[in-house]
């Protein structure tokens, strides 16, 4: 009974199809026309060095590799915690421009090493958000505490 039900859902289910991708860096391979197939179905031309202007596969992972080289190298840092609001601002601000958070952090941080006067206003600020997230916690923690000990 159970195989039947299996059955009918297979047959029910309807899958979008999505077109095969066309990737630019990899040489393709040109199917000879409809005739030639017939009369040859397993013959495949490749696509010669002059129809791809003589890139291969492997110039191509070199050209990459040499281009990925010059970029800065990147390194996964935490997760940034924001106050709701601002996390919410910053985000659609972001997503306007078509970045990241983080992207724009750290455009924000190449600017602000280079002016001492703004740095300064940010790091007052950074400390003043510091000491009131550590009295939140705190206050957290002892709103905890003390429902915990009047359960007991």
């Amino acid at each position: 009974m159970s195989e039947d039900i299996l059955n009918q859902l297979r047959k029910k289910r309807n899958r979008s199809t999505v077109e095969p991708r066309q990737d630019a860096l990899v040489p393709k391979l040109q199917f000879q026309t409809e005739l030639e197939r017939q009369n040859s179905p397993q013959k495949i031309i490749s696509v010669t060095e002059s129809d791809n202007n003589g890139v291969t596969p492997g110039d191509t992972l070199t050209e990459l590799t040499s281009e990925l080289e010059r970029y800065p190298e990147t390194r996964r840092h935490s997760a940034i915690v924001l106050e709701k609001d601002l996390d919410q601002e910053l985000t659609r601000f972001c997503k306007e421009l078509g970045i990241t958070v983080e992207v724009f952090l750290e455009a924000a941080w190449t600017f602000a090493i280079t002016d001492n006067v703004l740095l300064e206003k940010i790091t007052v600020e950074a400390k003043r958000r510091y000491n009131q997230r550590k009295r939140v916690g705190q206050i957290k923690r002892l709103i905890t505490m003390l429902n915990n000990s009047s359960k007991n």
